[in-house]
């Protein structure tokens, strides 16, 4: 029965896990178009696809960042082809797509260092994703809201799926790889600003560990593809920064940090996030750290791997400074442009780092542990452990359930206006009235401001333009 244990452990936490992201998945059916995504649509909608893509080049004020060459690509492929059903897939998508990237790296870095089960790589990557989005800083924007999904949560799925083929290459060479990272490093980057200095980041320092290591085999056979992901990542920075649509941010208020004070900004802002998030959320952090460790310590079979205490408090320096590096990086963009740290949703790319590093280092000291304290009590200890956090994961499960009827309050009154505005256009009518939907517990903004002229008068703005009316305005 000692035997069993772990892999019954298994099963269980990927019943549970993967349920909480089937909820977080469904949620998305109830999803419909919110702020920037109706400017998107009505471009895609009105110019089409590529011609949408191309106001790359253009200095007009269209609502939306056009420099995001990425971004608006496929905001305006995803009306186009699959219109509300492809808005209403995003976070099925995202999460599918997202675990995926996570099991694959994860499978392929257990074949180069000790062989695991897919089940427990499968339930690390799915306690990870679970986590990085229950506590995210904004979930509704980095899950739901497909011009928040994109330039963020999409660009780290890119990413993994890159450091997926960096990592196979490690174990099977293939010639045929560097074409499509060039491709998907080119692609990520100009999903936004924050993410692709990140991903820069982040494969910079991937690089750096290649070529300090380029004796070894697995560096050998990797090292080109890791540097042509850096170079393709490089030029599509360079693409963003180039843009003549950027002649929009001379025009903000924000007022703009020296270069020389933007490192120490970020340096600050990123501790100042870490001490935050632990403080002010120690208790899921704590769940999260506590199970991964029992991971670690479920995990260890023969052979073992001979961690040295030594060894380990190496590994575990490391992945705090990288850990740390990483989220510096993130907070460097908005560190520049706004003196500022980033909202909320641009935080979520720091949860995500954070949560990564904490879990790697938590598997690492279950490792050691596993392998240095002898005793079945290890075994049931670990286990006892797991069904605890397993037990406040059902819950926060359950906490997430208790947002389904705000999701279907908004989608029935989305609807309701959708219809009323489809009416009055069949029947002449250009200028139309239409109900105001609550969207205070998203903190995502409707097709009006929460002040502005639109609650005052008829306003032409891009949901006017997506249903090609002169103007709307919010029932009084």
């Amino acid at each position: 029965m000692l035997k069993k244990l772990p892999s019954l452990t298994f099963l269980l936490g990927n019943v549970v896990v993967l349920a909480g992201l089937a909820l977080l998945a469904y949620l998305g059916f109830y999803n419909r178009y919110w702020a920037d995504d109706w400017c998107y649509s009505a471009d895609a909608r009105q110019m089409g696809t590529i011609p949408a893509t191309l106001q790359y080049f253009d200095t007009e004020k269209t609502g939306y960042s056009s420099n995001r060459y990425s971004l608006t690509f496929f905001s305006a492929l995803t009306e186009n082809t699959l219109g509300m059903f492809g808005n209403q897939l995003v976070a099925t998508l995202t999460i599918v797509l997202w675990l995926g990237g996570l099991a694959w790296v994860g499978w392929n870095l257990s074949r180069l260092l000790k062989p695991l089960p897919l089940n427990l790589i499968l339930l690390a990557a799915g306690l990870l994703l679970f986590y990085n989005l229950y506590l995210s800083p904004q979930r509704f924007q980095i899950l739901y809201w497909r011009s928040g999904v994109l330039p963020y949560s999409t660009a780290v799925i890119f990413w993994l799926y890159l450091l997926g083929f960096i990592t196979q290459q490690m174990i099977q060479p293939k010639r045929w790889f560097n074409i499509l990272v060039a491709s998907l490093a080119f692609i990520a980057a100009g999903l936004g600003e924050i993410s692709c200095v990140f991903l820069f980041s982040g494969t910079t320092l991937l690089l750096i560990a290649a070529w300090f290591y380029r004796k070894q085999d697995w560096a050998q056979k990797s090292l080109q593809t890791i540097f042509v992901t850096w170079l393709f990542l490089l030029l599509g920075m360079v693409a963003l920064i180039v843009s003549p649509s950027n002649v929009r941010v001379e025009k903000m208020d924000a007022k703009q940090s020296s270069l020389l004070s933007v490192p120490f900004t970020s340096l600050r802002h990123a501790f100042d996030f870490i001490f935050l998030s632990l403080k002010g959320l120690p208790l899921p952090h704590a769940i999260f750290i506590g199970m991964m460790t029992g991971l670690g310590l479920l995990s260890v079979n023969e052979p073992k791997s001979g961690l040295s205490l030594k060894r380990v408090a190496v590994l575990l320096a490391l992945s705090t400074l990288i850990t740390y590096l990483l989220i510096v990086a993130i907070q460097a963009p908005s560190a520049y442009f706004y003196s500022a740290t980033p909202d909320p949703r641009g935080q979520s790319l720091a949860r995500f780092t954070l949560l990564l590093g904490l879990g790697f280092m938590a598997w690492i000291v279950g490792l050691w542990l596993a392998e240095n304290v002898s005793g079945k009590w290890v075994i049931i200890g670990a286990a006892i452990v797991m069904l605890a956090g397993l037990a406040y994961t059902a819950r926060n499960i359950r906490t997430i359930y208790g947002e389904f009827d705000g999701f279907v309050y908004r989608a029935q009154v989305w609807d309701e206006r959708d219809a009323i505005i489809e009416e009055a256009k069949a029947q002449g009518i250009m200028l139309v009235e239409v109900p105001a939907i609550d969207t205070g517990e998203i903190h995502t903004r409707d097709m009006f401001g929460s002040t502005g002229k639109g609650w005052t008068q008829f306003s032409e703005n891009c949901g006017a333009r997506y249903y090609g009316v002169d103007g709307l305005k919010v029932k009084q």
